[in-house]
Protein backbone atom coordinates (compact mmCIF):
# COMPACT_ATOMS: atom_id res chain seq x y z
CA UNK A 1 0.00 0.00 0.00
CA UNK A 2 1.19 3.52 -0.81
CA UNK A 3 1.91 5.79 2.16
CA UNK A 4 -1.15 8.00 2.28
CA UNK A 5 -2.60 10.76 4.42
CA UNK A 6 -6.23 11.68 3.75
CA UNK A 7 -8.35 14.45 5.25
CA UNK A 8 -12.12 14.11 5.60
CA UNK A 9 -14.41 16.99 6.52
CA UNK A 10 -17.79 16.38 8.19
CA UNK A 11 -19.55 19.72 7.83
CA UNK A 12 -22.75 18.99 9.72
CA UNK A 13 -20.80 17.47 12.62
CA UNK A 14 -18.31 20.35 12.55
CA UNK A 15 -15.49 17.81 12.61
CA UNK A 16 -12.64 16.51 10.52
CA UNK A 17 -10.70 13.28 10.30
CA UNK A 18 -7.12 12.55 9.34
CA UNK A 19 -6.30 9.01 8.27
CA UNK A 20 -2.75 7.86 7.61
CA UNK A 21 -1.18 4.58 6.55
CA UNK A 22 2.62 4.39 6.65
CA UNK A 23 4.41 1.55 4.93
CA UNK A 24 7.67 2.46 3.16
CA UNK A 25 8.32 5.48 5.39
CA UNK A 26 7.76 3.46 8.58
CA UNK A 27 9.89 0.50 7.49
CA UNK A 28 12.66 2.95 6.53
CA UNK A 29 12.54 4.43 10.05
CA UNK A 30 12.37 1.02 11.73
CA UNK A 31 15.26 -0.32 9.62
CA UNK A 32 17.61 2.30 11.07
CA UNK A 33 17.23 0.85 14.57
CA UNK A 34 16.89 -2.46 16.38
CA UNK A 35 14.36 -1.74 19.08
CA UNK A 36 12.48 -4.34 21.13
CA UNK A 37 9.03 -5.06 19.71
CA UNK A 38 7.16 -3.20 22.47
CA UNK A 39 9.30 -0.10 21.90
CA UNK A 40 8.95 -0.35 18.12
CA UNK A 41 5.16 -0.49 18.42
CA UNK A 42 5.11 2.60 20.64
CA UNK A 43 7.41 4.48 18.27
CA UNK A 44 5.29 3.56 15.25
CA UNK A 45 2.21 4.89 16.99
CA UNK A 46 3.98 8.17 17.74
CA UNK A 47 5.15 8.46 14.12
CA UNK A 48 1.59 7.94 12.86
CA UNK A 49 0.40 10.54 15.37
CA UNK A 50 2.97 13.07 14.14
CA UNK A 51 1.64 12.68 10.60
CA UNK A 52 -2.05 13.17 11.45
CA UNK A 53 -1.35 16.06 13.85
CA UNK A 54 0.83 17.88 11.33
CA UNK A 55 -1.77 17.59 8.57
CA UNK A 56 -3.62 20.74 9.59
CA UNK A 57 -0.60 22.94 10.39
CA UNK A 58 -0.53 26.26 8.57
CA UNK A 59 3.21 26.99 8.63
CA UNK A 60 6.44 25.80 7.02
CA UNK A 61 8.38 23.83 9.56
CA UNK A 62 8.19 20.76 11.76
CA UNK A 63 5.96 19.27 14.40
CA UNK A 64 7.93 17.27 16.95
CA UNK A 65 6.33 14.87 19.42
CA UNK A 66 8.36 13.82 22.44
CA UNK A 67 7.67 11.46 25.28
CA UNK A 68 10.21 11.90 28.06
CA UNK A 69 9.99 8.80 30.19
CA UNK A 70 10.91 7.76 33.72
CA UNK A 71 11.18 4.06 32.83
CA UNK A 72 13.70 2.14 30.71
CA UNK A 73 12.75 4.26 27.69
CA UNK A 74 14.06 7.74 28.40
CA UNK A 75 13.02 9.54 25.22
CA UNK A 76 10.80 8.87 22.22
CA UNK A 77 10.82 11.41 19.39
CA UNK A 78 8.82 11.56 16.16
CA UNK A 79 9.07 14.49 13.76
CA UNK A 80 6.94 15.38 10.74
CA UNK A 81 7.72 18.43 8.63
CA UNK A 82 5.36 20.40 6.43
CA UNK A 83 6.37 18.27 3.42
CA UNK A 84 5.27 15.19 5.39
CA UNK A 85 8.87 14.09 5.78
CA UNK A 86 9.07 11.74 8.77
CA UNK A 87 11.87 10.66 11.09
CA UNK A 88 12.02 9.23 14.61
CA UNK A 89 14.27 7.84 17.30
CA UNK A 90 14.26 6.33 20.80
CA UNK A 91 16.75 6.46 23.67
CA UNK A 92 16.77 3.44 25.96
CA UNK A 93 18.71 3.19 29.23
CA UNK A 94 21.88 1.19 28.77
CA UNK A 95 21.81 -2.41 29.88
CA UNK A 96 18.03 -2.56 29.93
CA UNK A 97 16.14 -5.65 28.81
CA UNK A 98 12.57 -4.94 27.76
CA UNK A 99 9.88 -7.58 27.78
CA UNK A 100 7.96 -7.86 24.51
CA UNK A 101 4.74 -7.54 26.53
CA UNK A 102 5.83 -4.38 28.33
CA UNK A 103 3.02 -1.83 28.62
CA UNK A 104 3.16 1.88 27.86
CA UNK A 105 3.47 2.62 31.59
CA UNK A 106 6.20 -0.01 31.97
CA UNK A 107 8.22 1.69 29.24
CA UNK A 108 7.87 5.40 29.96
CA UNK A 109 5.79 6.12 33.04
CA UNK A 110 6.74 3.71 35.82
CA UNK A 111 6.86 6.40 38.50
CA UNK A 112 4.21 8.67 37.03
CA UNK A 113 6.80 11.31 36.18
CA UNK A 114 6.81 11.01 32.39
CA UNK A 115 5.90 14.04 30.30
CA UNK A 116 4.46 14.65 26.84
CA UNK A 117 5.93 17.48 24.76
CA UNK A 118 4.77 18.95 21.46
CA UNK A 119 7.12 21.35 19.65
CA UNK A 120 6.18 23.52 16.67
CA UNK A 121 9.40 24.63 14.99
CA UNK A 122 9.04 27.13 12.10
CA UNK A 123 11.45 26.56 9.24
CA UNK A 124 12.46 30.21 8.97
CA UNK A 125 12.39 31.65 12.45
CA UNK A 126 12.44 35.38 13.00
CA UNK A 127 15.40 36.82 14.96
CA UNK A 128 14.96 35.87 18.60
CA UNK A 129 12.05 33.57 17.83
CA UNK A 130 11.99 30.25 19.66
CA UNK A 131 9.98 27.15 18.76
CA UNK A 132 6.61 26.85 20.49
CA UNK A 133 6.70 24.13 23.14
CA UNK A 134 3.79 22.68 25.09
CA UNK A 135 4.41 20.31 28.00
CA UNK A 136 1.91 18.25 29.99
CA UNK A 137 2.23 15.31 32.41
CA UNK A 138 2.07 11.90 30.76
CA UNK A 139 -1.30 10.29 31.44
CA UNK A 140 -3.19 7.23 30.29
CA UNK A 141 -2.15 3.79 29.16
CA UNK A 142 -1.17 4.49 25.54
CA UNK A 143 0.28 7.02 23.13
CA UNK A 144 -3.31 7.83 22.08
CA UNK A 145 -4.36 8.57 25.66
CA UNK A 146 -1.37 10.84 26.25
CA UNK A 147 -1.92 12.89 23.10
CA UNK A 148 -5.68 13.13 23.56
CA UNK A 149 -5.07 14.53 27.04
CA UNK A 150 -2.58 17.01 25.62
CA UNK A 151 -5.02 18.22 22.97
CA UNK A 152 -7.80 18.59 25.51
CA UNK A 153 -5.74 20.54 28.06
CA UNK A 154 -3.49 22.59 25.77
CA UNK A 155 -5.50 23.07 22.58
CA UNK A 156 -8.99 22.67 24.07
CA UNK A 157 -10.03 20.52 21.12
CA UNK A 158 -12.05 17.35 21.56
CA UNK A 159 -9.88 14.72 19.91
CA UNK A 160 -10.10 10.98 19.36
CA UNK A 161 -6.95 9.16 18.27
CA UNK A 162 -6.64 5.55 17.16
CA UNK A 163 -3.01 4.51 16.64
CA UNK A 164 -1.60 1.09 15.76
CA UNK A 165 1.77 -0.18 14.59
CA UNK A 166 3.79 -3.31 14.02
CA UNK A 167 7.16 -3.92 12.35
CA UNK A 168 5.78 -3.36 8.82
CA UNK A 169 3.11 -0.69 9.13
CA UNK A 170 1.98 2.25 11.24
CA UNK A 171 -1.57 3.59 10.99
CA UNK A 172 -3.41 6.48 12.54
CA UNK A 173 -6.90 7.95 12.68
CA UNK A 174 -7.56 11.31 14.30
CA UNK A 175 -10.98 12.87 14.76
CA UNK A 176 -11.22 16.48 15.90
CA UNK A 177 -14.29 18.51 16.67
CA UNK A 178 -14.02 22.01 15.30
CA UNK A 179 -15.65 25.21 16.63
CA UNK A 180 -19.28 25.48 15.50
CA UNK A 181 -18.99 28.92 13.95
CA UNK A 182 -20.18 30.12 10.60
CA UNK A 183 -23.21 31.42 8.79
CA UNK A 184 -26.83 30.60 9.51
CA UNK A 185 -26.94 27.90 6.85
CA UNK A 186 -24.16 25.95 8.55
CA UNK A 187 -25.72 26.40 11.98
CA UNK A 188 -29.10 25.26 10.68
CA UNK A 189 -27.53 22.04 9.33
CA UNK A 190 -25.45 21.29 12.43
CA UNK A 191 -26.05 17.80 13.77
CA UNK A 192 -25.44 17.67 17.55
CA UNK A 193 -25.26 13.88 17.39
CA UNK A 194 -22.64 13.96 14.64
CA UNK A 195 -19.54 14.07 16.86
CA UNK A 196 -20.52 11.24 19.24
CA UNK A 197 -21.53 9.16 16.22
CA UNK A 198 -18.12 9.67 14.59
CA UNK A 199 -16.35 8.74 17.81
CA UNK A 200 -18.47 5.59 18.11
CA UNK A 201 -17.50 4.61 14.56
CA UNK A 202 -13.80 5.19 15.30
CA UNK A 203 -14.10 3.04 18.43
CA UNK A 204 -15.14 0.06 16.30
CA UNK A 205 -11.73 0.00 14.59
CA UNK A 206 -9.63 -3.02 15.57
CA UNK A 207 -5.83 -3.13 15.33
CA UNK A 208 -5.66 -5.90 12.70
CA UNK A 209 -8.21 -4.14 10.51
CA UNK A 210 -6.46 -0.81 10.94
CA UNK A 211 -3.05 -2.16 9.90
CA UNK A 212 -4.25 -4.25 6.97
CA UNK A 213 -6.66 -1.82 5.29
CA UNK A 214 -5.72 0.91 2.82
CA UNK A 215 -6.80 4.45 3.65
CA UNK A 216 -9.33 4.61 0.83
CA UNK A 217 -11.04 1.39 1.89
CA UNK A 218 -10.92 2.30 5.57
CA UNK A 219 -12.48 5.74 5.01
CA UNK A 220 -15.32 4.12 3.06
CA UNK A 221 -15.79 1.30 5.56
CA UNK A 222 -16.01 3.60 8.59
CA UNK A 223 -17.70 6.75 7.31
CA UNK A 224 -19.67 6.02 4.13
CA UNK A 225 -22.97 6.95 5.78
CA UNK A 226 -21.59 10.29 6.99
CA UNK A 227 -20.94 11.60 3.45
CA UNK A 228 -17.71 13.49 4.25
CA UNK A 229 -15.93 15.86 1.88
CA UNK A 230 -12.62 14.32 0.83
CA UNK A 231 -9.59 16.55 0.44
CA UNK A 232 -6.65 15.63 -1.79
CA UNK A 233 -4.47 12.78 -0.59
CA UNK A 234 -0.89 13.52 0.46
CA UNK A 235 1.99 11.08 0.67
CA UNK A 236 4.29 10.92 3.70
CA UNK A 237 7.87 9.78 3.26
CA UNK A 238 11.02 9.18 5.26
CA UNK A 239 13.26 12.25 5.38
CA UNK A 240 16.16 13.09 7.69
CA UNK A 241 17.40 16.66 7.96
CA UNK A 242 20.87 15.81 9.25
CA UNK A 243 23.86 17.18 7.33
CA UNK A 244 27.60 17.69 7.65
CA UNK A 245 26.98 21.42 8.07
CA UNK A 246 24.70 20.86 11.08
CA UNK A 247 27.21 18.53 12.70
CA UNK A 248 29.94 21.13 12.14
CA UNK A 249 27.75 23.72 13.83
CA UNK A 250 27.26 21.38 16.77
CA UNK A 251 31.03 21.03 17.12
CA UNK A 252 31.44 24.82 17.07
CA UNK A 253 28.80 25.08 19.80
CA UNK A 254 30.74 22.60 21.95
CA UNK A 255 33.74 24.93 21.86
CA UNK A 256 37.34 24.54 20.76
CA UNK A 257 38.64 23.37 24.16
CA UNK A 258 36.18 20.48 24.38
CA UNK A 259 36.80 19.45 20.78
CA UNK A 260 40.59 19.50 21.35
CA UNK A 261 40.12 17.31 24.44
CA UNK A 262 38.11 14.83 22.39
CA UNK A 263 40.79 14.77 19.70
CA UNK A 264 43.44 13.78 22.24
CA UNK A 265 41.47 10.57 22.83
CA UNK A 266 40.72 9.90 19.17
CA UNK A 267 42.34 11.55 16.13
CA UNK A 268 39.03 11.41 14.28
CA UNK A 269 35.67 12.49 15.68
CA UNK A 270 32.78 10.27 14.66
CA UNK A 271 29.23 11.58 14.96
CA UNK A 272 26.25 9.37 14.14
CA UNK A 273 22.76 10.72 13.47
CA UNK A 274 20.30 9.31 16.02
CA UNK A 275 17.51 9.37 13.45
CA UNK A 276 18.93 7.84 10.26
CA UNK A 277 22.21 6.32 11.49
CA UNK A 278 24.36 8.24 9.01
CA UNK A 279 27.95 8.62 10.19
CA UNK A 280 29.98 11.83 9.91
CA UNK A 281 33.77 11.80 10.36
CA UNK A 282 36.01 14.80 11.06
CA UNK A 283 39.77 14.56 11.38
CA UNK A 284 41.84 16.98 13.44
CA UNK A 285 42.50 19.39 10.57
CA UNK A 286 38.80 19.58 9.67
CA UNK A 287 37.79 20.17 13.30
CA UNK A 288 40.30 22.92 13.99
CA UNK A 289 39.49 24.64 10.71
CA UNK A 290 35.97 25.20 12.05
CA UNK A 291 37.32 27.38 14.84
CA UNK A 292 39.61 29.33 12.53
CA UNK A 293 36.54 30.23 10.49
CA UNK A 294 34.66 31.04 13.69
CA UNK A 295 37.40 33.40 14.91
CA UNK A 296 37.67 35.15 11.57
CA UNK A 297 33.92 35.83 11.46
CA UNK A 298 33.53 33.95 8.21
CA UNK A 299 30.01 34.65 6.98
CA UNK A 300 29.88 31.24 5.33
CA UNK A 301 30.51 29.24 8.50
CA UNK A 302 27.90 26.57 9.25
CA UNK A 303 24.90 27.50 11.36
CA UNK A 304 22.58 25.23 13.32
CA UNK A 305 18.93 25.37 12.32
Amino acid sequence: MTDTLRTLVFETASARAQLVSLNDSWTAIAANHHYPSAVLEMLGQLVAASAVLSASLKFEGSLILQIQGDGPVKLVVAECNSRLGLRATVKIAEGTEIDRKATFADLVNQQGKGICVIVLDPRNRLPGQSPYQGVVPLVGSSVSDALEAYMHSSEQLETRLVLNADAQRASGLMLQQMPTTGGKSVEAQFDPDGWPRLVALANTLQADEHLSTAVDDLATRLFWEENPAVLADRHPHFECSCSAEKVQSMLVTLGEAEVRDALTENPTLEVQCDFCGKNYSFDQAACLALFKNDESGDENKPTLH
